[in-house]
């Protein structure tokens, strides 16, 4: 029997090279959108945490305005209705932040 010679042709040579480039270039998208991904979460993290911070100052204004009208009745009812708003503000913002605890604390992100 006749031993059958595998020959490997120019042709042959650039397409093996091409599927291997195809594949890395997958395998590079495919991290580069999980980056993007862990990117994104922690820009809408930082994001909420801003609102956070900005609402707990405002909740803080509206304290030192209860302070200053504390002799007003509309003054006050203004202030409370104010406040009111402001914390359930910040209740939504923390419900929307507890899933990210989780995953900071895995190190996910």
């Amino acid at each position: 029997m006749e031993a059958q010679s595998f020959e490997l042709g120019l042709s042959d040579a650039i397409a093996i090279v091409c599927a291997i480039v195809a594949f890395l270039s997958a395998y590079y998208a495919r991290h580069t959108i999980n980056e993007a991904k862990k990117a994104n979460e922690l820009s809408r993290m930082n994001a909420l945490l801003s609102f956070r911070k900005h609402y707990l100052e405002l909740m803080e204004h509206q304290t030192k305005m209860a302070e200053v009208l504390k002799t007003s009745e509309s003054g006050m009812q203004a202030v409370r209705e104010k406040y009111a708003d402001l914390d359930s503000k910040l209740k939504e913002i923390h419900k929307e932040l507890e899933p990210y605890h989780s995953k900071v604390v895995a190190n996910e992100i």
